[in-house]
């Protein structure tokens, strides 16, 4: 049998598809250095691969990914899929790992939990695990992951030095505390560690390992993500980053250029790096310097700043420098031009800058510039709004370059943030929720959010910008208004908009029972559209069945992988993939023709995973499955 692994790391879905997970490829290098063995498993691209029909949007970043914190939608999505999902399982435990570990974000939440029950039911003597921002120890969710035994541990913030701690220690814990970790010890107390202090270094982790991702499954081709820094320089009042990381820290510019030649001498096809953290350039002097080795070594690549920081040191002679080096974009978080509205929500490194001219400078060095947008700030007035559809008015002759986002959820006000530990210091009222908050003055309501956000993008189009989203109203506006007006306890309208919803939107089996469970509140007659979302929910009820009836056990999943026969695989496959492939377009003389043909073939060779490819990485991972559940099955009854 196949040699053990201390722990295997999953991706859940549904999370990001540009490239792999850096957060798992930096877990694996650390622990691989301590001695301890990786096997890092991403089911979230396994399954974007295979996407269509009604999942076909459910990665698109216009969703926000909304879709994936519906635990129906799981449910009939993992039904659907239920093969895929049932394999990668097996997958997971061939390689008998001795603890399962899930990187969880809001997102990937709800999958989490529906793949942890499905292990726990076939493997229940591995302990399963997890860490990230939503199970972070200031939210309210951790603790219930443990005390219904879903999960053994969980890791909060950094979790280099408290995983390894908990690993190494596994098997001894009784009460010993551990920071960084809190877990179930064996007579079911809950033994919490609170939080570790932060890496004082880090340019003492090792590069990210990126050897267990197959990298021509991402979206983004040849394309590596790596980091300068944790944590940010400023404190934003409806942030929690200084929760999960308190103190800014960055990596040297040496550090980060040592790092991709390394990248770069295991994947020389690699033509780009996303930094992924919350600030890029929270130290210049150190982003200065990387440019300036890119420079002076003659380095070939291009690279961006995802998420920077407006601030005055961002000038032309820097850009200039930015630009020869190989950056090609920077994504700022300005929110909203008004100086004095962003230094009330905490906004401080911005205070000095010219905004227009950081933006105006940019844009003339041929970089692209994203500019990040909020909608209804604590303390924000029609002024200051007015004020960020004059600022995209004002550049609206450089649009070429520049590339706004408007936050999808208008202002957030998520667990553990400033607004949500003191409400009433900032004249908040959090009792409908962290979406649906009030100012106290009613002057700051969803409504007027939602009417600010669609006022900006329908100008922002109008002007000719381009829209990261590419959207002028949410796309699940309806459900939206719908859940806004039931919060508020005017049911009847919430329904109007949920039942909307219902015909125009995604339709899932939670909207279903929500217009089921009105009309039962409101007295309504059950007429034809009642009995409509009532067959509805009954198919789809159906559906989930298929995942809820799978094995229950180790013994029913060996049975399931040996008996499903390769051949139902193979068609199953071939059939996605055929509906994946875009429509054939023969070629034209005529100027549309050639672009239409010339669209044909890119998104056929560059954006379309290749079908032969893909379906003989899902059947050498099937055999491989069925050999190691026969294996298991002859030493289990030996």
């Amino acid at each position: 049998m196949s040699k053990s692994v201390d722990i295997a790391l999953i991706q859940p879905p549904g999370w990001a598809v540009q490239n792999p997970s850096l957060g798992l490829a930096l877990l694996k290098s650390y622990l691989s250095d301590q001695g301890i063995s990786v096997k890092i498993f991403d089911l979230n691209i396994q399954l974007f691969n295979l996407k269509y029909g009604i999942y076909e949007n459910s990665w698109e970043i216009s969703n926000g990914y909304f879709t994936w914190e519906r635990e129906s939608y799981i449910h009939q999505f993992f039904s659907d899929y239920s093969d895929e999902v049932l394999n990668f399982i097996y997958s997971v435990l061939s390689s008998k790992p001795r603890v399962i570990g899930f990187s969880v974000h809001s997102s990937s939440f709800i999958a989490t939990k529906v793949l942890a029950q499905k292990f726990r039911e076939c493997a229940p003597d591995i302990p399963l695990i997890c860490g990230g921002p939503q199970v972070a120890h200031y939210t309210d969710v951790w603790q219930p992951l443990l005390t219904s035994k879903l999960m053994d541990a969980v890791i909060f913030g950094e979790g280099e030095v408290s995983l390894t701690e908990y690993l190494n220690r596994r098997g001894i814990l009784e009460d010993q505390k551990i920071p960084g970790v809190a877990f179930r010890n064996d007579s079911g107390k809950i033994v919490d560690g609170g939080t570790r202090d932060l890496i004082p270094s880090l340019d003492n982790l090792p590069f990210a390992d990126f050897s267990d991702f197959d990298l021509n499954q991402y979206a983004g081709r040849n394309v590596l993500p790596t980091y300068f820094s944790r944590g940010c320089i400023n404190n934003c009042i409806f942030c929690t980053e200084r929760n999960f990381f308190p103190k800014f820290r960055n990596r040297s510019g040496q550090r980060v250029f040592d790092e991709i030649l390394y990248q770069l001498s295991l994947y020389p096809q690699t033509e780009y790096f996303r930094l992924h953290d919350s600030v890029s350039n929270g130290n210049m002097k150190d982003l200065e310097k990387f440019c300036d080795l890119l420079i002076a070594n003659q380095v070939k690549i291009g690279w961006n700043l995802e998420n920077a920081v407006i601030r005055k040191e961002m000038d032309a002679p820097f850009y200039k420098k930015l630009k020869k080096s190989g950056c090609a974009l920077i994504g700022y978080g300005l929110e909203n031009p008004s100086k004095r509205l962003l230094k009330s929500i905490g906004k401080h490194a911005c205070q000095t800058a010219d905004f227009d001219k950081v933006i105006s400078e940019g844009v003339k060095a041929k970089i692209t510039i994203g500019i990040n947008m909020m909608f209804g700030l604590p303390g924000e007035t029609d002024d200051d709004f007015n004020h960020q559809l004059g600022f995209i008015k004002r550049h609206s002759k450089d649009r070429k370059w520049i590339v706004v986002n408007p936050a999808l959820n208008y202002c957030y006000i998520p667990k553990g943030c400033a607004i949500d530990l003191h409400p009433d210091q900032f004249n908040i009222d959090l009792s409908k929720g962290e979406l649906y908050w009030t100012s106290k003055d009613q002057k700051n309501t969803y409504l007027k959010r939602m009417e600010k956000f669609e006022t900006f993008c329908k100008y922002a189009n109008e002007l000719g910008y381009s829209n990261l989203f590419n959207i002028n109203q949410l796309i699940n506006k309806n459900e939206l208004l719908g859940n806004y007006y039931v919060k508020n306890e005017d049911f009847k309208t919430g329904i109007g908009y949920l039942k909307k919803s219902f015909e125009d939107e995604l339709k899932t089996p939670d909207l279903a029972k929500e217009i089921i469970c009105l009309y039962e509140k409101l007295s309504l007659v059950k007429d034809d559209y009642y009995y409509k979302i009532i067959d509805f929910k009954q198919k789809s009820d159906n559906t989930e069945l298929v995942w809820l009836n799978t094995p229950k056990n180790r013994d029913e999943l060996d049975n399931y992988i040996i008996t499903s026969p390769v051949s139902k695989k193979i068609s199953r496959l071939t059939s996605i993939y055929t509906i994946l492939e875009p429509a054939y377009c023969q070629p034209s003389f005529s100027i549309s023709g050639i672009k239409n043909y010339l669209r044909y073939q890119l998104l056929r060779v560059l954006n379309k995973p290749d079908k032969r490819y893909e379906i003989l990485i899902h059947l050498l991972k099937d055999i491989d499955n069925k050999f190691y559940a026969l294996e298991h099955q002859y030493k289990t009854k030996k």
